[in-house]
């Protein structure tokens, strides 16, 4: 209907309001907020690696200019906190201001790998990429980063420093997933969290007679055990392996092998509960805690940026040593860095460089990664 582009949270309604956003720049850690000094300096002070001098004459220049920033994830939160931008297209280039409500109208702070894991925790329809359904305002997920698709194999994306907020082609860029949101209606019919996710493709109305990989269960609604199928075992194996657990065999199926039944025991160990295999109550409430806690530690990852800043690998291997489990991975050379992922021991990767405290730099999921000497070694 015609009318939906002018009713706040419909998907028409997101897609115009991102519209408006092209062409406002792209400040890490931002949610649709007007450019000034203050919030410069509070987000330097916050984010020293994405706020250097080399920046500072491009954010102020943002400021002179009366823009509105976000990150990729905070175009979506920002559009939620001003109550649907009740205001923000009116500010930009001017004086006005408008009004945030962190957590407003049922979206959470989370990351952009956490709003993925979030919105498939709803209950919300999702997929790869090659089942997108021609469903503006849905939005499209690549590790660490998300967009907004707006139609006709476009997205608007917040890009990163050098691009901003920008329309770009949908097939000219490293999508992995597309998900609905669950503070967004769809329309009659297209319900956006109505526990009908799916793994492969468009969620579908109803479970089948007997269990498949793709009949549709919300995870934690049933016991999960050897023999199982469904959506819900794809959702927890690929929760499993954002974990870091291993399933080098079928991956994020939706089957409940003898793969499955290992890797669920491993959990239950490193958690402290009965190794039995099976994913009940206990087990369900676990794996959600440790996927939050996963996501806190992606909180201050780097979306896509695509800045060329980052280090060719000069062709030596680090192999990553311990005696007491998984190593982290991080954005930095301390603990205080944010965990990009945690690797077993005996994992190689390409040397970048060494730090002065001794950290060894590798190039990991196509970025630079940190690792203490103490668990690394050059090779």
């Amino acid at each position: 209907m015609p009318e939906r582009i002018h009713t706040p949270f419909t998907n028409e309604h997101f897609v115009a309001f991102c519209q408006s956003m092209l062409g406002q720049p792209y400040w890490y850690g931002t949610v649709v907020y007007k450019c000034t000094e203050s919030l410069r300096a509070r987000k330097a002070r916050q984010y020293p690696g994405h706020y250097g001098s080399s920046r500072t004459s491009r954010y102020k220049d943002d400021i002179a200019k009366k823009k509105v920033c976000a990150d990729c994830v905070g175009l979506i939160k920002g559009y939620c906190w001003t109550s649907g931008g009740q205001g923000v297209a009116e500010a930009i280039g001017t004086d006005k201001t408008f009004s945030s409500k962190y957590g407003a109208n049922g979206c959470p702070d989370k990351s952009a790998n956490g709003m993925f894991t979030y919105a498939k925790g709803k209950g919300c329809a999702w997929g790869t990429m090659d089942s997108l359904p021609e469903l503006p305002g849905v939005a499209l997920r690549s590790d660490g980063h998300v967009g907004v698709y707006i139609g006709g194999g476009y997205a608007i994306e917040e890009r990163g420093f050098n691009y901003g907020c920008v329309k770009t082609k949908v097939s000219a860029r490293k999508w992995t997933h597309w998900y609905r949101l669950p503070f967004i209606d769809y329309g009659e019919g297209v319900s956006s969290g109505d526990g009908t996710a799916s793994g492969g493709g468009a969620a579908t109305g109803g479970n089948t007679s007997a269990d498949t990989p793709e009949t549709s269960y919300t995870l934690g609604s049933r016991l999960l055990k050897k023999g199982s199928e469904g959506t819900d075992v794809r959702d927890m194996r690929e929760l499993l392996l954002q974990l870091g657990y291993a399933l080098p065999r079928h991956g994020a199926d939706g089957e409940y092998g003898s793969e499955t039944e290992s890797a669920v025991k491993a959990f239950q160990k490193a958690e402290g509960l009965e190794e039995d295999g099976k994913y009940g109550d206990k087990t369900h409430a676990a794996l959600m805690d440790a996927v939050a806690d996963d996501d806190e530690g992606r909180k201050d990852e780097p979306p896509e940026e695509e800045d060329p800043e980052t280090p060719a690998p000069v062709g030596t291997t680090v192999v990553i040593v311990s005696q007491g489990g998984k190593v982290n991975i991080r954005y930095g050379n301390g603990t205080g860095y944010a965990r990009i992922t945690s690797v077993q021991p005996g994992s190689t990767y390409p040397y970048v460089a060494t730090a002065a405290n001794g950290w060894n730099a590798v190039a990991v999921s196509g970025r630079v990664g940190w690792v203490s000497g103490d668990y690394s070694i050059r090779i």
